[in-house]
């Protein structure tokens, strides 16, 4: 059972009919999230990402999605085994 000092928050899952287009055209403090393919990182240089990431995610407080940065990753890292070697193992929460 959670703790009264330690509540826990509900879940609520992501309907599957979600209109996520209506929702980010239709919610003020919503944006599309920026996104930058791996292979562009490396024709930008290292230089260059770094003021990238400076004006958009430090200064801006904003995410950057790099897409591909999977490929450039070992296989087993951030697996199933990885998380529970790391963070341990899921274990179930009883309510009352």
């Amino acid at each position: 059972m959670p703790s009264p000092l330690h509540p826990q928050a509900k879940f609520d899952p992501i309907p599957p009919d979600l209109d996520l287009n209506a929702l980010v055209e239709n919610t003020p403090n919503f944006d599309y999230v920026v996104r930058i393919a791996a292979d562009q990182i490396r024709e930008l240089g290292l230089e260059q990402f770094e003021k990238l990431v400076l004006l958009h995610v430090i200064v801006g407080g904003k995410p950057l999605v790099i897409e591909g940065w999977n490929k450039s990753l070992p296989p087993w890292l951030f697996s199933k085994t990885w998380l529970e070697d790391n963070v341990g193992k899921k274990r179930k929460c009883i309510t009352a």
